[in-house]
């Protein structure tokens, strides 16, 4: 994508995510839209909501550079499905997980450069009770590291989901969690259950490996039962995508399913809470347009 001289674009930054990081890079990377052909128009927000707003008040058609995680790209993309905008993901967060799984560049400023060499597609943008996400939603053990990597107090980048799978293995107890999936139910007692859209998060997994984030399907890989070391057998095996292949995994496709567990638990969405189970999670397929690299691996 190239933009002639003097063409408005929005960069919406998120102050707190990645501990700063959107802070640390938006004037580079406000300085290389410019260099790019843009006039920016930088906006430090105060929530995901205004993310939202601002991305929905945009133009048709205009760039939305987001500096955020994945949570913020979720918000942005959601108004964005509103107004047509074409969003281009920027990496300040901790895990960057939808940037790392898309082939975009974590450097912000390099991925504004790198604009003539993007193109721009059309993603599926997944919905947790109406909310919108990206990347993963999740519910289980891992929901709980989320919970408590979110809650570290020292900075350790992508290291942070691990801090807190290792502290949720002290406290985690087997759920049965019942699953619908396009009307077919079944229940797994067991870990987790993920609903993946681009399908990666935890700062590398690869939870659902064989995504295709333009098929109008979400991915719903869960585990069953396992002990601790089997747990974490699985979550390294997710780092290449090769825990398919696992007898206490269940994998399926669907375009909406709904969650629901025996015992009190959340549901996350790129890392952010979104409530309690039980959730309904559907899809809104190519709903949202993107600028990824032309060899983005996750289309179909």
């Amino acid at each position: 994508m190239k933009a002639p001289s003097s063409e408005p674009a929005l960069l919406l930054v998120n102050p707190t995510s990645g501990r700063g990081r959107g802070l640390k890079h938006w004037e580079q990377t406000a300085a290389a839209l410019h260099a790019a052909g843009f006039t920016p128009v930088v906006r430090i927000t105060e929530s995901l909501q205004e993310a939202t707003d601002r991305a929905r008040a945009a133009a048709a058609g205009t760039l939305v550079a987001v500096l955020g995680g994945d949570g913020f790209l979720g918000a942005a993309a959601a108004g964005a499905r509103e107004s047509g905008a074409i969003l281009l993901p920027l990496a300040g967060g901790r895990g960057n997980d939808t940037i790392r799984r898309l082939g975009l560049d974590l450097d912000p400023a390099t991925a504004v450069r790198r604009l003539p060499r993007l193109v721009v597609r059309q993603l599926d943008l997944g919905l947790v009770n109406g909310r919108a996400y990206f990347g993963v939603a999740n519910a289980g053990f891992d929901g709980l590291a989320n919970e408590y990597g979110n809650g570290a107090r020292i900075n350790l980048g992508p290291f942070v989901y691990l801090y807190g799978g290792l502290k949720a293995f002290l406290q985690w107890r087997n759920v049965t969690f019942t699953l619908d999936v396009d009307g077919v139910q079944h229940t797994v007692p067991g870990w987790f259950v993920a609903v993946g859209n681009v399908g990666q998060y935890g700062g590398g997994l690869h939870i659902c490996p064989l995504v295709k984030v333009d098929d109008g399907l979400l991915d719903v890989v869960s585990l069953g039962q396992a002990g601790i070391l089997g747990v974490a057998l699985t979550f390294l095996r997710s780092y290449r995508g090769t825990h398919l292949s696992q007898g206490n995994i269940t994998f399926s496709r669907g375009r909406e399913i709904t969650i629901s567990a025996s015992k009190p638990l959340n549901i996350y969405a790129d890392g952010e809470n979104v409530g309690p189970l039980p959730a309904t999670i559907s899809i809104a397929p190519r709903a949202v347009s993107v600028l990824v690299p032309a060899d983005s691996p996750v289309f179909g």
